[in-house]
């Protein structure tokens, strides 16, 4: 779903805010590009950023600054599109359904569409980071049976066939072990390496909290 919303072009330009990632789709007649914002998950549901406070510094398709010395704006707002996420917005919480309304800019150059997502959402996935490194590591880590992690983790319903597995975790640890690029690995191994990866990002003050926690608060830095 697309909502198109107005643009404050009238304030002065924000910093660099934000840092590219993947492609959300292969080119097609326009680029586009997913950049992730400061602001977290929890941080943009909280307090959504502007229409100003959200535009990226520069395009990360051209390089051409969104507000060029003695120019005109380089990044025009673009409206909204909602993104869904699916996973527990806390680490001991329900998992859930949310939509996120993410802001996107349309380059004046390039013609490149840029999308403003917050923090912790990851590309081309129904789970953010958080979601995703949480699972990993209470399967691979704390060694919770797969149902256990699913009925924590997993919003969708649960069947009598998907007691036992979770393609999902799966897949994850799965693309962990080719990230990682050593193809002898288990998954399960995979699975843990990703997770002391995600609980590494953590802040100091967590060091203490079990391992969940930590990879919950590390997924939700990544970009």
């Amino acid at each position: 779903m697309l909502a198109e919303t107005g643009d404050a072009d009238g304030v002065k330009a924000p910093p660099a805010s934000c840092s590219q990632s993947d492609p959300v789709t292969k080119p097609t007649r326009s680029t586009s590009r997913i950049v992730h914002h400061t602001l977290d998950v929890k941080g943009w549901l909280a307090s959504p950023p502007s229409p100003e406070a959200a535009r990226p510094g520069v395009c990360v398709v051209c390089d051409a600054p969104s507000r060029p010395t003695g120019g005109g704006l380089g990044l025009h707002g673009y409206g909204l599109r909602d993104r869904q996420l699916c996973g527990p917005r806390e680490v001991d919480g329900p998992p859930k359904w949310i939509l996120i309304a993410c802001r996107r800019y349309l380059c004046v150059g390039c013609k490149a569409v840029l999308t403003v997502v917050p923090r912790g959402v990851a590309p081309h996935r129904h789970y953010g980071h958080a979601a995703m490194a949480m699972a990993l590591t209470l399967w691979a880590i704390v060694r919770e049976p797969v149902a256990q992690v699913r009925r924590r983790v997993c919003a969708r319903p649960i069947t009598t066939e998907s007691l036992t597995r979770w393609p999902a975790l799966e897949r994850w640890a799965r693309a962990a072990r080719d990230a990682q690029g050593d193809t002898s690995l288990t998954l399960i191994a995979a699975a843990g390496r990703a997770a002391q990866i995600a609980m590494g990002r953590a802040p100091p003050a967590l060091r203490r909290a079990p391992a969940e926690t930590q990879a919950f608060a590390g997924g939700s830095a990544m970009p």
